[in-house]
Formats: C-alpha cells, sequence, structure tokens
C-alpha cells in the first residue's frame, strides 16, 4: 500500500507537463533566435559592403572638388544627399535589429504561463472535483456490512470464510468476516479475525474495534488486553476520536463514572456541537452525571442489609435499573443445564447494529432468575439503553461461558420491549 496520497501523482504529472511545454516553447525560439542570427550576419555583411561603398563615393566626390570637376556648391549639395542615405540606412538597421531585443524575455514568459496554468488546474479541482480522493480511505472504513436478516449474515459469512481461505493475505476479506461475525453476536471469532486484519494493516481503529471485540467475547470486561490497547492508541494519538468513547464506555461499565466522564468530555470537544454523535455523547455524560450523584447520595445507606425473602436488583454504583424482569426455565429442560452453565440477558437495539447496549451475566442456582438492566452495563460507545425507546431482549444459557452463541445453547428472543418497563418474563423453551 502506497503512503503517498494521490494528489503528489497528480502534481508530478503537472510538474512535468509544464517543463516539457517550457522545453519545447525554449527549444523553438532557439530555432527562431538561430535563424535570426543568421538574418542578422547576412544584412550585417551587407551593410558593410553598403558602408565601403558610400565611403568610396564620398571620396570621389572629394577627388572631384580637388580636381575641379565640381564646384563646391556642388560637392556640398552631393556630400548632403550622400549624408542621408547613411542615416536613412542607419535608422533601418536599427528597426530589424530590434525584435531581438526582446527575445530575453519571451522563455520567461512562457514559465510564467505554464505556472499559472498548473495553478488554476489545480485550484480548478480542489473546487470542482474529488478532493476527497485525494488521500486513500483507510481499510477500517472501506467494508460496510449490507446483510440485516440472520439468513443473509449466515451465506455472507460462508461466503467470505471462502474468501479468507484463498486469499490470506487479503485484509479486506479478514475485516469484512470480522464484521459479519461481529453483528452475528459472534465476538470471539471476530476478534480472532481481526487480530489477522491488524498483522496485514495496523491502523487506530481497527485495533479499538478489535478491543470492543475482546470484552464483548468474555461478557464485557475490558481488563487486560482491551485496556492495553485502548491506552496505546491513546498514547499515540491522545485525540483519537473512538478510542476515547470507548475508554469511556469501558470506564463507565467498570462503575468508574468520573472516568467515563472524562474520557467522553474530551471526545465531546472532537465533534460538532448539532452532530448526532454530540448528542449521543451529551446524554452518555447526563448520565455518566446522575449515576455519579445517586452514587453519592446512596453511600450512607451502604450498611443497610437486603432481605433474604426476595432475590435484589440493586446495582453497583448506584446505577438505576432500566429493564427489570424473570428468566424461566421449563423443568425439563432445567434437566438439561449442567452445573456452572452461564445466563446472559441482554439488550439490542431494534434497527441497525446488533451490539448489545446493555448486558447482564450470572450463574443461577434455581430458576426463575431476576435480572436488571441498566446504562451502566453498556458494552460500548453510545448510545446508551435508557435512550431507546425500545429494544430486543435475549436470554440465553451458555455451557461454555462465551458471549457468542454455540449451537448447544438454549436462547429465547423477545422484541418490542420498551425501556423503562419491570416484570419482563423470558420463557427457554427451546435451543
Amino acid at each position: 500500500m502506497s503512503f503517498l496520497p494521490p494528489w503528489v501523482g497528480l502534481l508530478l504529472a503537472l510538474l512535468l507537463l509544464g517543463a516539457l511545454a517550457t522545453w519545447v516553447l525554449r527549444r523553438g525560439q532557439h530555432r527562431q533566435g538561430a535563424d535570426l542570427v543568421q538574418n542578422d550576419a547576412g544584412k550585417d555583411v551587407q551593410a558593410r559592403a553598403h558602408r565601403r561603398i558610400q565611403q568610396q563615393h564620398l571620396a570621389d566626390l572629394d577627388s572631384a572638388l580637388a580636381e575641379g570637376r565640381l564646384n563646391a556648391s556642388q560637392h556640398a549639395a552631393a556630400r548632403d544627399e550622400l549624408m542621408r542615405q547613411v542615416l536613412a540606412d542607419q535608422a533601418k538597421g536599427g528597426a530589424a535589429v530590434s525584435p531581438g531585443g526582446d527575445r530575453a524575455t519571451g522563455p520567461v514568459r512562457w514559465d510564467w504561463l505554464v505556472l499559472l496554468l498548473g495553478a488554476l488546474s489545480g485550484v480548478t479541482y480542489l473546487q470542482l472535483g474529488a478532493p476527497q480522493t485525494w488521500w486513500p480511505v483507510p481499510l477500517s472504513q472501506q467494508v460496510q456490512i449490507s446483510a440485516t436478516t440472520p439468513e443473509q449474515l449466515s451465506d455472507q459469512t460462508r461466503v467470505w470464510q471462502q474468501a479468507t481461505q484463498k486469499r490470506p493475505d487479503d485484509a479486506q476479506a479478514w475485516l469484512t468476516l470480522a464484521r459479519l461475525q461481529a453483528a452475528q453476536n459472534a465476538h470471539a471469532l471476530a476478534e480472532q479475525a481481526l487480530a489477522r486484519v491488524l498483522a496485514l494493516s495496523p491502523e487506530p481503529d481497527l485495533w479499538i474495534e478489535r478491543a470492543q471485540m475482546k470484552a464483548l467475547s468474555v461478557g464485557g470486561v475490558y481488563a487486560g488486553e482491551p485496556w492495553q490497547w485502548i491506552h496505546n492508541v491513546l498514547r499515540e494519538e491522545p485525540r483519537h476520536l473512538n478510542a476515547l468513547v470507548l475508554a469511556g464506555s469501558a470506564a463507565w461499565s467498570e462503575k468508574r463514572q468520573a472516568a467515563a466522564q472524562t474520557y467522553w468530555q474530551r471526545a465531546l470537544s472532537l465533534v460538532p456541537a448539532d452532530s448526532e454523535a454530540a448528542q449521543d455523547l451529551q446524554q452518555a455524560l447526563a448520565q455518566a452525571q446522575a449515576a455519579s450523584q445517586d452514587t453519592e447520595l446512596e453511600q450512607p445507606m451502604a450498611s443497610v442489609p437486603q432481605t433474604a425473602s426476595a432475590p435484589s436488583t440493586a446495582l453497583a454504583g448506584g446505577a438505576r435499573p432500566v429493564i427489570q424482569g424473570e428468566v424461566h426455565l421449563s423443568p425439563e429442560l432445567q434437566k438439561q443445564i449442567a452445573t456452572g452453565s452461564t445466563l446472559f440477558v441482554y439488550a439490542m437495539a431494534e434497527e441497525g447494529s446488533r451490539r448489545p447496549v446493555a448486558i447482564w451475566r450470572g450463574t443461577p442456582t434455581s430458576w426463575p432468575v431476576v435480572f436488571a438492566l441498566s446504562d451502566s452495563m453498556g458494552m460500548g460507545a453510545p448510545p446508551v439503553l435508557s435512550s431507546l425507546a425500545q429494544v430486543r431482549l435475549v436470554a440465553r444459557i451458555s455451557k461454555t461461558g462465551l458471549a457468542q452463541k454455540q449451537a448447544d445453547d438454549f436462547q429465547v428472543e423477545l422484541p418490542g420491549v420498551k425501556t423503562g418497563v419491570q416484570g419482563v418474563v423470558l420463557d427457554i423453551t427451546r435451543r
């Protein structure tokens, strides 16, 4: 991949074209000058011969005066006529030489004309052309997923898996596969594909994407490599927007509201005030500020014990639950669930990305299981859960504890759940 922008090639082409035009013009002018020199040389010989004739004529007039063949008045008249002819010949010679005096300024004028044409071409392209194509588009912005249904996602995933096998050095193919897998919540596989992408084309945005997939693959935990990758990007580019947004989300998932506000405030300063990104960040900042205030108010009540009669839905850090409910499992299926299996409950936006906006996990010992989802459980960048009107809820029982779905997992989905609702029931009846 070339690191030179395309406009460098355009500029070099214009300069070469200008240099070629200048060389052709100068070559033509040199030939014209040589012809003029030759003509001048021929005219100079003629002028010297003519002057010798005039000098001889003047000498003949003086001899005729001395010998008495001409009187003084005749001699003076003939001499004056001869002098007028000499002056007329000198005037003609000066007019013939004067065009050559401008030849020195000719090449300079043509040089300026060529440079002016090049500058006008560049300005015209900048105003009317496509200046956004002067810099190559980063790989992270070249891949867009068009599939929306599960069937389309599955079919395209198979196609791009075959593509990566045929072209193992094709970074774009690996990135397409990674994003298809991420859209199906196969976060561990997406993270592995992103590792191949970064080996071929390391970009800061792709490191941030990998950090997010790595965290999602372990239930939203950013400790370890995800935080390290985020810090590495911010160390090299302190104003990297995606890194700041994800750092805020990671801090928020760890209940560090103050740190989340700091990262999101820095990100907010980098986006236009009237943009959708600015609105999302402002909502996230408001949620973080409210959570910090709630934490301060609830700290004196921390010593009050919870009653054992009902499962607690209190959330760490004082976060307020946005959706509360229960997961039910029939007695027949309970016998098939291995001890230590993990229950995931997460919410996704009804439209757009299938990235969870909140995720809850637990290891159930009895059924039903009470769950509560809040903004503090966000796994990535805004929007937060409370900013959505309704979501799709998914409950899944995993034997392996991996966030992505496995073939032997039990799962149920419930679309159209309004945020703010309590008492939602997710009844798992099949795989």
